[in-house]
């Protein structure tokens, strides 16, 4: 798997989420929570999902920059600033979340007039999902952690998520993470 980057997680310990997704060139389902494919795993302390599968080794492939070739460019760190969002912008992303959870419990819901679209990579609150009337991509007790947006574009770092967005989630204890991504 490529490693993505590591995330801060919240709260008293200090942890650190740590994503990694295959580079598969189209051929695997990589947008599937607990496919094998992608994986966020919780250090120190944390589980490892089972459905991971894990080899020894001190390196791997990592984010790669799309160069003068679409899969030959050189290796590139995604850096994430955390910032406030300005008071409109939260507003529109919690109405934005509001229709997706009105959609996906089957309620008729109009998409907020007015709203400014939403930033597609944040840390916290809830998410907002590209295909909001299909179930949530886990299922059962975990808490929204972050998403983050795929970068499709000629000098973009290689992160793609077939034009959509990339969720990440916790267990309850913050010792488990899984990840998956939804697109249009």
């Amino acid at each position: 798997m490529m490693f993505i980057g590591q995330f801060p997680i919240p709260g008293g310990v200090e942890r650190m989420a740590y994503l990694f997704m295959t580079d598969d060139g189209g051929l695997y389902p990589t947008w599937g929570a607990e496919d094998g494919e992608n994986a966020l795993i919780v250090q120190p302390g944390g589980r490892v999902p089972v459905f991971i599968e894990t080899v020894e080794s001190a390196t791997g492939p990592s984010l790669w920059k799309r160069g003068p070739e679409w899969d030959a460019g050189p290796p590139v760190e995604l850096r994430v600033d955390l910032v406030p969002l300005d008071t409109e912008v939260e507003r529109g992303l919690e109405l934005e979340a509001d229709y997706c959870e009105a959609e996906r419990n089957g309620f008729p819901a109009q998409f907020p007039e007015g709203v400014t679209f939403a930033p597609r990579s944040y840390v916290g609150g809830r998410p907002v999902l590209w295909q909001p009337h299909l179930p949530m991509p886990v299922t059962g007790n975990w808490r929204f952690f972050f998403q983050i947006d795929g970068f499709d574009d000629w000098g973009e770092p290689a992160l793609s998520f077939g034009g959509g967005t990339g969720y990440a989630f916790l267990s309850r204890d913050c010792l488990e993470g899984r990840f998956a991504w939804d697109c249009v």
